[in-house]
């Protein structure tokens, strides 16, 4: 059984590893960037699907002004992928996580994806 449940698991992985939140996938929706130097910038990438019937707007709400994202905006037609990209300015020592909110247009509903790492 125990062989079965790690086979699931790297099929999964295999296959797209995507966070479901209904409506749109995202490929990891946590990135460790691992260590870096407080006064520089790591950059991370966050790949998209979108999984509904419809054309969605997604927006991307970085949560600092520490975080900038390459597009405010996307739109992705029913099955496309989008990529964004988000850049962290490393601000001060330890460990940081650096979030943006996402939300398609016409949903309530948010999520959020998430750059990790420790600074130094």
């Amino acid at each position: 059984m125990k062989k079965q449940i790690i086979a699931l698991i790297c099929l999964t992985c295999l296959s797209g590893c995507y966070y479901n939140a209904g409506f749109v996938e995202v490929r990891h929706d946590k990135v460790n960037v691992g260590r870096a130097a407080v006064g520089d910038s790591v950059s991370a990438e966050f790949k998209f699907r979108n999984n509904s019937g419809d054309t969605l707007k997604l927006m991307f709400i970085p949560e600092c002004e520490c975080t900038t994202v390459s597009t405010d905006v996307m739109d992705l037609k029913p099955g496309e992928r989008g990529q964004l990209n988000v850049k962290v300015a490393i601000d001060s020592p330890g460990e940081f996580h650096k979030y943006i909110y996402v939300q398609a247009d016409g949903y309530e509903d948010f999520f959020t994806v998430a750059v990790t790492g420790r600074a130094r």
